[in-house]
């Protein structure tokens, strides 16, 4: 492997780390299993902006961004109620 390759799966490597503190994070605050929270944040534009490098959100804290999905998950929530 060359070293652009090896600074591409480890940043996967972490990714994949920061994700699953992120979903465990979320279950925690909305007692909710971690197979929701998954879903939850597979489904939320902090997720599509998470595999973006090029927003850098990447760089954030996992609670900064389990803080983020929690957000838009309970607009999302609210905007289906007042539908």
């Amino acid at each position: 492997m060359n070293h652009e390759s090896n600074q591409k799966a480890l940043r996967e490597i972490l990714l994949w780390q920061q994700i699953g503190c992120i979903v465990v994070r979320v279950a925690q605050k909305l007692q909710i299993s971690n197979t929701e929270a998954l879903r939850i944040f597979y489904t939320s534009d902090t997720c599509v902006r998470l595999h973006d490098e090029r927003t850098g959100l990447y760089l954030r804290s996992d609670i900064y961004l389990a803080d983020e999905v929690i957000l838009e998950y309970s607009a999302q929530t609210s905007n289906k109620q007042t539908d």
